[in-house]
């Protein structure tokens, strides 16, 4: 009788040991997601907010005429943006929606709630900011680029005074150059005759057409443009590095603003904002999260 109730223990033993190898619970293919190294919980995404335009996707919308941020190859979008939208959206849980437009018209989108975010290289200014609510991302500044060779002899914002400079209609470079034309007139030059055009493409067109003296560029626009048109343009000069530039959300959308701030950083912390940069050959010093 007592082999039989051991045999009997030892019997019940070996089952549970087996139901429990089975159940996965600790295994990579029990069901569950796994977890890190070193962590007993599994790594979770971060959470999507509770209103998007439409359910499943993250719809942003973008000006997809800034080269290596955002711009189109083939009829598709392509850019670090781009991108980095993506991976966003893929830690959220969701898809994205890209919906394209010219750049004055981003911000009535978003306020219109046509779209979730805008991600579309925005640089951050006050004027801005009483509009909508930044999360910064990258840092940047601004290029005079003009024709090889400079026949102007353009090397500041200053020697720009009574030249045509074409910018993109509503962007940060036009604001700039009203800023400089106040510090022209205080100073009794001339003001810089400005070419508002759709987009960054058209001013790249007009300057390289001789329709304007030079246009206003990012330095890493700039840097790319030199690699596309080789020998067209030169940079004459940079200003404004402590420029910043970030996704936009709703004035006072507390929780988009948190999901995206939260998602953004499993992307830098999970080094794929890091390989981004590196693709699209952004110099590191260009980062945000040092």
């Amino acid at each position: 009788m007592k082999n039989t109730k051991m045999l009997v223990c030892a019997m019940l033993v070996a089952v549970i040991a087996l139901l429990s190898a089975c159940s996965g619970t600790n295994g990579a293919n029990g069901g569950q997601a796994s977890s890190p190294a070193g962590s007993s919980k599994p790594q979770e995404t971060a959470a999507a907010p509770s209103f998007l335009v439409e359910k499943g996707f993250l719809t942003y919308g973008t000006a997809a005429t800034f080269p290596p941020f955002e711009y189109m190859v083939n009829n598709g979008f392509t850019g670090f943006d781009i991108e980095l939208g993506q991976a966003i959206a893929k830690e959220m849980g969701v898809e994205v929606k890209i919906q394209s437009m010219n750049f004055d018209g981003l911000i009535p989108a978003l306020q219109g709630k046509r779209i979730d975010i805008i991600n579309s290289a925005m640089y951050i200014k006050p004027e801005r900011e009483e509009q909508v609510d930044f999360i910064p991302y990258m840092g940047l500044a601004d290029s005079i680029v003009v024709k090889s060779g400079n026949p102007k002899g353009v090397k500041s914002m200053d020697d720009l005074s009574d030249l045509t400079v074409a910018v993109t209609r509503g962007a940060v470079e036009e604001i700039n150059v009203r800023e400089h034309n106040v510090k022209l007139k205080q100073a009794g030059k001339p003001e810089i005759k400005i070419l508002a055009l759709p987009t960054a493409n058209d001013a790249v067109l007009a300057t390289e057409q001789g329709r304007a003296d030079a246009f206003l560029h990012s330095s890493p626009g700039a840097a790319y443009l030199q690699e596309e048109k080789p020998g067209v343009f030169e940079i004459a000069g940079s200003f404004g590095a402590d420029t910043k530039i970030g996704i936009a959300v709703r004035k006072g959308d507390t929780e988009t603003k948190t999901a995206i701030e939260n998602a953004l950083k499993k992307v830098v912390d999970n080094g794929t904002y890091k390989q981004l940069m590196e693709k699209y050959h952004l110099p590191a010093e260009m980062s945000y999260f040092k």
